[in-house]
């Protein structure tokens, strides 16, 4: 794709003569602000991260201070490479960010995406609007991390701040502000807001709710200008040029939201392709052609919306329990959990920068883990993943999202018996993971009408070669890995490219297949048609019905239901705030199509997910 065929690029500048250009993107990420440089045709001159600063409760940022180690990440590789980039593209996390003032100056701290403030909102918006006819119209549901019920809890318990709001600033948009002096940003943040409705007609990008703003007292011309794909916001202002080691007039693009900048510059950019972002929680995203069947992906709990090109649509649904999983049993058995703070978060080696002894803990807690699957399991020769490992696991520490939201869904372990070990609940937590991101991918193709060619995975998580295996193995098509460890980063480097004419598209990292096949492929997807999707799709127990025990925070306590293998063992695993129970259905049992409607959520149900909501898509 050319800035020829996609009308919506913008290509005001051109590259410059002589030389070859030098692109830089960076990533204003929830645990690192990471940046890097590269050419055109995307090779990786320097990178750099710092640490993301966050307040003491870890729910808000000082806007100084997270735009400060954005720009300071920028200016190491800067350094490095001894050199200013001629084009800047900025990605990060959604829903994330703070009012302005007129003279843009930011109004109180930047509120993160994971504050729960605005559970109550959020519940007001469903009851008065109605949660399929929101997600109808703005592609995402009802949550706390939206910011259409952030500005509802402004305006009842800060109203000074929103009273004298004159625009919103999401994250990358600060970044963007504090290089160009402007405020802009780009579809894929804007619509995950609740006020933004995305155009499903023609080249329209959508544009900003005013009957939606309207319930916070807001206006669309408080909100901030959205640009097509790689149009830029501004240039870099001659003080921000001095200050910061750049060339004045360098082009800013906003990109868009990290997960679909990095899924695209993956290789998710056509219809059928699909991407599996792997990290502490996972989002799955496939790209179609037109929107999926909005009530059945509302029920579903998935969201929809434009893909970081401007021209396809996504289908996202996200998983808390991914990377947690593992970081849970780590804790757990192995003894190599973080060090802590008292306020609960984990201590990082310097204030802002290296994440010194953080990163050294991570990696041994990974590493050993690592060696724990590795080992594990009864193997065909020559083939990779192991074959089942007879347990089934149902893996969710904060209730699931999506597919069939259930915000009291708890961890359970089904099958583990006398003779297996903590290496095998490894594995099997593993298992239970592949085996949930192979259901969203299944949910959504039925939402698209689109069964996936390939998908590519990306994140941290991609390291645990056992998890890809498994992954490849549970599903029928192409998976492959992408080679760029930062592609979020990379796909906003691209993106700030088709601001001087350059091809975003001309940028693909390069990727590895995952094989798995035989036997062991055939048994895992035996294993998630049989014994997987019969218990997590099964309806609540109403009666008297055998019932498998939860999960519990004592060693001991026993799931006293298991699909196969030998009798009951003892699992010591996390306290969980809510029993739910379910009624075995019969082995016979397959996977079901997604469910026109459901009941809205209570309050009650609300205050079960809160912690959950960061898989919320």
């Amino acid at each position: 794709m050319t800035s020829e065929t996609n009308s919506r690029i913008g290509t005001t500048p051109r590259a410059p003569r002589g030389r070859t250009p030098l692109l830089a993107g960076i990533d204003v990420g929830s645990t690192h602000c990471k940046a890097l440089l590269c050419t055109p045709d995307g090779k990786v001159l320097a990178r750099a991260h710092r640490a993301t600063p966050r307040e003491a409760d870890g729910l808000a940022h000082d806007a100084e201070e997270l735009t400060a180690a954005a720009l300071d990440a920028l200016g190491d590789c800067v350094r490095a490479e001894g050199r200013a980039p001629d084009t800047i593209g900025l990605t990060g996390m959604a829903e994330t960010g703070v009012p302005l003032d007129r003279h843009g100056a930011p109004i109180g701290p930047v509120m993160a995406w994971n504050d729960p403030a605005p559970s109550e909102h959020a519940e007001a918006l469903r009851r008065r609007l109605g949660e399929a006819e929101l997600h109808a119209a703005t592609g995402v549901l009802p949550s706390a991390k939206v910011p259409l019920a952030r500005w509802c809890w402004l305006r009842e318990h800060h109203p000074e701040r929103l009273s004298r709001m004159r625009q919103w600033a999401g994250a990358a948009d600060l970044v963007a502000r504090a290089l160009t002096g402007r405020v802009g940003t780009d579809a894929t943040f804007a619509q995950r807001s609740m006020a933004w409705e995305p155009g499903t007609a023609g080249a329209a990008l959508g544009r900003w709710s005013a009957g939606l703003l309207a319930e916070a007292g807001l206006t669309p011309a408080q909100m901030p200008h959205v640009h097509p794909p790689g149009r830029p916001v501004g240039a870099v202002t001659r003080s921000a040029a001095r200050r910061l080691g750049l060339r004045a007039g360098t082009q800013v693009v906003v990109a868009g939201h990290d997960h679909l900048v990095g899924a695209w510059i993956a290789g998710a950019r056509h219809a059928g392709l699909a991407a599996d972002s792997m990290g502490t929680a996972e989002a799955v995203l496939t790209v179609s052609a037109a929107p999926p069947d909005r009530s059945s992906a509302a029920a579903e709990g998935m969201s929809w919306g434009r893909h970081a090109d401007g021209e396809h649509w996504i289908t996202l649904a996200g998983m808390a329990s991914s990377g947690a999983l593992v970081e849970w049993f780590c804790e757990r058995f192995l003894g190599v959990g973080e060090q802590s703070t008292p306020d609960g978060n984990a201590v990082e080696g310097t204030a802002r920068g290296g994440s010194g002894r953080r990163t050294s803990r991570l990696a041994a807690r990974y590493e050993e883990f690592a060696r724990l699957v590795a080992d594990c399991g009864r193997r065909v020769p020559g083939q990779a993943p192991a074959l089942p490992s007879g347990i089934t696991v149902e893996p969710y520490l904060q209730g699931r999202s999506a597919p069939r939201p259930d915000p009291s869904a708890r961890l359970a372990v089904h099958g583990m018996g006398a003779g297996h070990g903590p290496a095998d609940l490894a594995l099997a937590l593993l298992e239970g993971a592949a085996y949930q991101a192979r259901w969203m991918a299944d949910v959504q193709a039925e939402l698209t009408g689109t069964a996936p060619q390939a998908v590519t995975l990306l994140g941290g998580s991609t390291r645990q070669r056992t998890w890809t295996a498994l992954k490849a193995a549970v599903t029928p098509w192409t998976t492959e890995i992408c080679a760029e460890p930062e592609a979020p980063a990379l796909g906003a480097a691209a993106w700030g490219g088709a601001a001087i004419g350059l091809d975003p598209a001309a940028i693909r990292p390069g990727s590895t297949p995952v094989e798995a096949g035989g036997p062991a492929a055939d048994a895992h997807r035996d294993a998630y048609r049989e014994r997987f999707l019969p218990l997590v799709t099964a309806e609540p127990a109403t009666s008297g019905a055998p019932q498998p025990q939860r999960v519990r925070g004592r060693a001991g306590r026993q799931d006293r239901r298991h699909a196969q293998g030998p009798g009951p063992g003892q699992v010591p695993p996390p306290e969980p705030s809510r029993d739910a129970t379910r009624q075995p259905p019969p082995e016979a049992t397959r996977h079901r199509e997604p469910r026109a409607s459901r009941e809205p959520r209570t309050p009650r149900d609300e205050q079960a997910s809160r912690e959950g909501e960061a898989s919320r898509p």
